[in-house]
């Protein structure tokens, strides 16, 4: 599955972006270069709609929170709405692990995430 991004300019400096799909190690790329086409640099803030993703791996996840970094550098805000509970794990668990918590691999880090995520979608 591809990932689709819509992006508005909500006012001036206040972006939207809505992604749809999936965001993972295929896809991350597609939303880096829409950020890049943004001017984040004077950005003020940007918002993540995300009601409609449905996956997000741990290069996903690397993408928004480098955008959280580079927001907050300039006093800008990011904003995620209509997070899914999947996603939300996903975040959870970001932001719960310890610094130093490592993987032995990229594809390793997406195999934890893979399952916490299909956990939360069982009900587990």
């Amino acid at each position: 599955m591809s990932l689709k991004i819509e992006v508005t300019t909500k006012a001036p400096g206040y972006h939207e972006l809505v992604l749809d799909g999936k965001l993972d190690t295929e896809t991350h790329g597609q939303l880096d270069a829409a950020l890049k086409k943004l001017p984040v640099t004077t950005a003020r803030g940007v918002r993540l709609n995300l009601a409609r993703l449905s996956y997000i791996s741990s290069m996903g996840l690397r993408v928004v929170m480098k955008l959280m970094k580079d927001l907050k550098a300039q006093n800008g805000v990011l904003q995620m709405v209509n997070v899914q509970p999947q996603i939300k794990k996903v975040f959870d668990i970001a932001a719960a692990l310890p610094p130093e918590t490592v993987f032995a691999s990229v594809a390793e880090a997406d195999a934890y995430l893979d399952m916490m995520q299909k956990k939360v979608l069982r009900g587990d």
